[in-house]
């Protein structure tokens, strides 16, 4: 599949994120999605294998609702 070979994955802050979908749209890889998850409207990394760890949603983001932390995958 996509599997990557860096270390870091793509992590949003709920509590920050604005859901705008900004960094889904951005993403060539479709990692990111945005979803209802009981009842409320989420911005999560659907599939962890598809992140390449690149960056670029972290970049994109207006609120500053996503960091890069180490991959668990």
């Amino acid at each position: 599949m996509f599997w990557s070979k860096s270390k870091l994955i793509a992590d949003v802050v709920e509590d920050k994120c604005c859901n705008c979908g900004k960094c889904v749209e951005f993403c060539r890889r479709r990692a990111l999605v945005i979803a209802e998850v009981q009842g409320k409207t989420c911005t999560f990394v659907d599939d962890p294998k598809r992140c390449s760890g690149c960056g670029n949603c972290v970049r994109i983001c207006p609120v500053q609702a996503i960091k890069m932390v180490e991959r668990y995958c």
